[in-house]
């Protein structure tokens, strides 16, 4: 009976140690290894906006061979007639994120923040192509007019849909070109004939005046 219990005791002690050992070694002889994991920084389209004021970056016309440039780059002196001065921030292609409006000649420049970069979005070119926005329909609409020259007021509307995607444009016109009174002006909506009343009644919805 001793030697029994003497061989039971054996047994227990060497189960434990065997127990011990393997609860002590990796499993499947295995080192853990934690991966690191590099979370890349995103740079808002205000933040990128703020690097273009500052002069850090630079903007870029897209499908367009004319050159970018930094804020540094446009005329800075007050006295100058295409003087370009830092305007408000709103949002002019319905993306949820504000453009930024660069004031100056014609009207100024729009900017807007994209993918990592700053690109022209429009601009007014000359009097007869003076950038302007406006807001009706629950949408904003970028408008380029043509109203200090003889035998016509003529207003281009563009909607956008972020970046360069333009998802509706129309032409509202009057036109007078042979008659400088204006008395028998001929007045359009997207190329259609309409009244003095409905193109009155659709400048005042769309423009305010």
């Amino acid at each position: 009976m001793r030697r029994y219990f003497l061989f039971l005791t054996m047994v227990i002690i060497f189960v434990s140690g065997c127990a011990d050992t393997i609860s002590e070694e990796p499993i499947d002889n295995e080192s853990v290894v934690i991966e690191e994991t590099t979370v890349e920084e995103i740079i808002t389209a205000d933040e990128l906006l703020d690097q273009f004021i500052g002069g850090e970056i630079m903007a870029y016309y897209i499908n367009d061979d004319r050159d970018s440039f930094y804020m540094t780059d446009l005329p800075s002196d007050p006295e100058d007639f295409t003087y370009c001065s830092v305007g408000e921030r709103l949002d002019l292609d319905n993306d949820g994120e504000n453009e930024q409006i660069i004031d100056g000649a014609y009207g100024g420049i729009y900017l807007d923040a994209r993918d990592g970069k700053v690109y022209v979005l429009d601009e007014g070119d000359g009097t007869a192509f003076v950038i302007s926005h406006t807001f009706f329909d629950d949408k904003a609409w970028i408008v380029h007019s043509d109203t200090t020259h003889g035998g016509r007021r003529m207003y281009w509307f563009t909607c956008y849909d972020g970046g360069e995607n333009v998802v509706d444009e129309f032409l509202l016109a009057e036109e007078y070109w042979d008659d400088p009174t204006g008395q028998d002006a001929v007045y359009s909506y997207r190329d259609e004939e309409i009244t003095k009343e409905e193109y009155e009644k659709l400048r005042m919805k769309m423009l305010g005046y």
